[in-house]
């Protein structure tokens, strides 16, 4: 590990001489130590934060940590970086990423094919009409293998429709009978399907939906025919099925509308969209009464970001809307009833090759929801995980390199284990600086998912973890504001720490989102949200304090003044690399960015040029400083 020391004197004597050396030598009469040879000892350090200053720290680092040798970079993988003292960190995060768990041509004719999700499980389920046969198969690295099926005592050949309800933690396949009404309802545990019972609807040739509201489970349904939409209650206890009476009634239903019940706040919507008017939507609030509901209120909505084929489904508590375009164009949104008004916002959009011109079918899960095309014989599911920290330059897992000694997944959360399990086996390390740049910024706002990553880091590094100043962290309910560090606290950073909290084996967290949210042509689309106020408007302000006044913004390492979004500076112009200074705190005036910095730099070397020449040769000027070479006009 470089040797870091600190000069202090006394304040006294620094006010007397403006100098941050006692020995009177002049700085262009001592050489620098040459690269190899000893360094004198330093004065004896006076342990007095009033006292003590920084003086300058260089550390190493590369910008888009993860991406290793592509590129020709040649920086290797994250462990290579930690053992050649690479201390500065980048990370370009997603909150979303797509997972294709099945592709393959379906080799039998079926009638009806959809997909659930059930105790970390994805399953697919087909039906024939001829020969009555339902089969249902898990999918097993990207595999089909068979869980069920009723060939030994097949169904009566009828067309059928089915709806997957997850209630009370089971798992119900609900099965209709168009041309005559009748419901029944089979459990099944992975391996069986049980019948429970059987009921008359009291509705034909009508389509069916179910969902949960209130710790109770309903179906939904829609008769295109008659134009009408009934919600009734299905009561499931035990072995035994019951069906209540029509609790919601819609009559004179247009042609092409769609009915999407869903649960927020504890009160019940309906999310409406008509294929005809694809941008807009309707949502509307339903009083519940004992025996029978009635509509409160009808909010009209619109959003570019639904196109295409809209449908909806709610995953544990969230409410996801997705648009799917015949040319296989995929966006995902959460719908959120903010004050009264719904709001879509931006959550998904997709970066892998979906099927064109498909069939859709959504089902929900954990993480996100299941997208399930089918064209012809043709059959992909996808898992989209919406809230989830992935690594990737300009989508999830782009330029991500793991064919080097990186973590083999492009989850934020595996890469911090590795950095966990480095700190503990070197626990007098130099600080780690890791800074998380947020992409996309639309789609971390719903839910606050920066909050995520200040969770991961505190759950995974404990007491260690310190956290960059910003605006930002200083206005999160969920930092320690003891642990902000900033230059208005000395930190000694010498061998032995400090009682004024000594950085070595600390971690700083960094959050910077994309710098389009403080840009006007940006923001004044997307603020605020049709609210002048609510959750959504607070979020999009917070996620922005921390881009504006954040220190980690550079700038141009040669020209001092001129600051900008851009973090990088090029450090020859023959050159088409550059080097950054981050977190620069000295300044002509000899104040820096912060009031109790004197002749200092705090900073790193962050390269986008590979681990050789240029960037080495800067990194050796530099380490002489960490050394005590003495800096001009700062003796």
């Amino acid at each position: 590990m470089t040797r870091i020391s600190i000069y202090c004197i006394s304040l006294f004597s620094f006010l007397l001489t403006n100098a941050c050396s006692s020995d009177g030598d002049d700085p262009a009469t001592t050489p620098p130590p040459s690269k190899g040879e000893e360094n004198p000892d330093p004065e004896p350090v006076v342990r007095d934060s009033t006292t003590a200053f920084y003086r300058q720290f260089f550390f190493r680092g590369t910008h888009n940590s993860y991406s290793g040798n592509q590129g020709g970079m040649e920086r290797e993988g994250l462990a290579t970086q930690l053992e050649r003292g690479l201390r500065f960190f980048e990370f370009d995060l997603f909150s979303f990423y797509t997972a294709e768990e099945f592709r393959a041509n379906w080799t039998e004719e079926v009638d009806y094919l959809s997909s659930f999700h059930h105790m970390d499980k994805s399953y697919l389920f087909s039906y024939s009409n001829v020969g009555g046969l339902l089969k249902i198969y898990e999918v097993v690295n990207g595999e089909q293998e068979l869980r069920y099926d009723n060939s030994t005592n097949p169904w009566t050949e009828e067309n059928r429709e089915f709806n997957v309800l997850n209630y009370q933690g089971e798992q119900y396949v609900l099965d209709y009978v168009p041309t005559s009404g009748d419901l029944t309802v089979h459990n099944f545990d992975g391996t069986v399907l049980s019948e429970l019972g059987s009921k008359n609807a009291g509705v034909v040739n009508a389509r069916l939906s179910s969902f949960v509201f209130d710790e109770k489970a309903f179906i939904t349904l829609y008769s295109s025919d008659m134009g009408t939409y009934e919600i009734k209650e299905v009561i499931i206890d035990g072995d035994d099925v019951g069906l209540g009476s029509t609790l919601y009634k819609v009559e004179s239903v247009p042609s092409g509308e769609s009915f999407y019940p869903f649960e927020q706040d504890d009160r019940l919507y309906i999310f409406r969209h008509n294929v005809n008017t694809v941008t807009n939507y309707r949502v509307e609030s339903i009083g519940i009464g004992n025996t029978s509901w009635s509509m409160e209120n009808s909010e009209m909505g619109s959003s570019d970001l639904l196109k295409g084929d809209v449908t909806m489904v709610q995953s544990n508590g969230k409410t996801y809307v997705n648009s799917y375009t015949s040319n296989g164009n995929v966006i995902g949104s959460q719908l959120i009833i903010d004050e009264d008004i719904p709001v879509l916002v931006y959550e998904y959009n997709n970066e892998t090759d979906v099927l064109v011109g498909a069939e859709v079918k959504l089902n929900s899960m954990d993480t996100g929801y299941n997208l399930l095309l089918k064209k012809g014989n043709a059959v992909q599911l996808l898992a989209i995980h919406v809230g989830e920290l992935v690594l990737g330059h300009d989508a999830p897992g782009d330029e991500v390199d793991l064919t080097v000694d990186n973590p083999s997944s492009i989850l934020l959360e595996d890469w911090i284990d590795y950095m966990v399990q480095w700190s503990d086996n070197n626990p007098n390390h130099e600080p780690l600086f890791i800074m998380t740049e947020l992409k996309e910024y639309e789609q971390w706002l719903a839910d606050a998912k920066w909050q995520y990553i200040i969770e991961l880091m505190q759950a995974k590094f404990g007491d260690r973890l310190r956290y960059h100043s910003s605006s930002g962290f200083h206005s999160e309910g969920i930092v320690d504001q003891e642990k902000i560090v900033d230059g208005k606290t000395l930190y000694f950073m010498d061998e032995n720490g400090s009682k004024e909290g000594g950085l070595l084996g600390k971690v700083v967290l960094y959050i910077q989102p994309n710098n389009n949210i403080t840009k006007s042509e940006y923001t004044n689309n997307f603020q605020p949200f049709g609210t002048s106020s609510g959750v959504l408007q607070e979020n999009f302000l917070q996620l922005k304090r921390y881009r504006e006044d954040n220190k980690l913004v550079s700038p141009d390492w040669r020209n001092p003044d001129n600051y900008g979004n851009d973090i990088g500076a090029y450090i020859d112009a023959k050159d088409d690399s550059y080097i950054s200074r981050i977190f620069h705190m000295e300044s002509s005036d000899g104040d820096g960015q912060y009031d109790n910095i004197r002749c200092t730099n705090v900073m790193f070397a962050v390269s986008d040029r590979p681990y050789e020449g240029l960037y080495v040769d800067y990194v050796e000027e530099q380490e002489v400083r960490n050394d005590l070479e003495k800096v001009v006009g700062c003796d």
